[in-house]
């Protein structure tokens, strides 16, 4: 794997989250490869070169077509090396065979401005990590956060970023070293309860059964507590606080005892998640108006 942000090895596992979901922020270059490829390792150098030159203007995604034989087939890769531009979900341009880097670069050119701006050093890290996730450059947003901790390990306003840089990446041992190393004062911080909430929601996440698997369990039995209560954290935790929000309530009105008041408990922690959104007042009030 690469240590280039800017450069990801993709799988069948995280193929929806790169490409699909991360195409709609930032254009992906799919490079379909093989070892045994002369052609593919003469490309591979000019693509990665271009990714570090470009600087996050589009991320370089690897797809060892071996490994991953099932994604070639379902894309229709029928010759390596295959390159193709995705943007938006959808493929609006491809080539194949090793072209020349002058070619590469008038074929990216047609579709992808040159790299923003490098990030000025003397901005504030957090500002500045906070606008490199919004282009969609998470990897390099962590890099910039771990960076900036460790040059100055006692910045509650860091740490709490990087925690929540963490949990975004699934890194839920890393957050929690974040929240463990606050002063009591940024521990009253917003992103730090909206931190706190996070890792309640996951500590409460049944990992081993996907959303898909509790809607099952739900259809099949509609007075299924747990399927219910699963289903509202795993709604919350992917970013829909709405739907989840309804679900834990319903959940509340049908089976108040579950779980210990489980339903009431994981609610405060959706809300603590969420922050100051002004969602959370009006949701407050109808749950307090189910608890009365």
């Amino acid at each position: 794997m690469s240590d280039s942000p800017y450069i990801i090895d993709v799988t069948k596992e995280n193929f929806e989250a790169v490409i699909l979901q991360g195409s709609m922020q930032t254009p992906i270059l799919i490079d379909f490869w093989a070892d045994w490829c002369e052609p593919c390792k003469m490309l591979m150098p000019v693509l990665a070169k271009l990714a570090e030159e470009y600087q996050g203007a589009f991320v370089l995604a690897k797809i060892d077509t071996d490994a991953e034989q099932e994604i070639a087939q379902q894309l229709g890769i029928r010759s390596l090396p295959t390159v193709k531009l995705i943007i938006n979900g959808a493929a609006v341009d491809e080539f194949s065979g090793a072209l020349p880097e002058s070619e590469v670069r008038a074929f990216l050119d047609k579709h992808i401005s040159a790299g923003p701006a490098a990030p000025d050093p003397s901005q504030d890290p957090v500002e500045v990590a906070k606008m490199l996730q919004e282009q969609g450059q998470s990897e390099a947003a962590m890099q910039m956060l771990r960076e900036a901790q460790s040059a100055d390990p006692e910045n509650g306003d860091i740490a709490i970023a990087l925690g929540q840089a963490c949990v975004a990446q699934g890194n839920y041992d890393d957050a929690r070293q974040c929240l463990s190393i606050l002063s009591e004062e940024d521990g009253k911080k917003p992103g730090a309860g909206m931190l706190r909430g996070m890792l309640s929601l996951t500590d409460a996440d049944d990992s081993t059964r996907d959303e898909a698997a509790v809607i099952s369990e739900l259809e099949a039995d509609e007075g299924n507590s747990d399927a219910r209560f699963q289903l509202g954290i795993k709604q919350a935790l992917r970013g829909d606080f709405e739907t989840g929000v309804k679900t834990l309530m319903d959940l509340m009105q049908r089976d108040r005892e579950y779980g210990d008041d489980g339903a009431r408990k994981t609610l405060v922690s959706v809300f603590d998640a969420m922050g100051d959104d002004p969602r959370v007042g009006p949701m407050r009030r109808q749950m307090f108006n189910l608890l009365h």
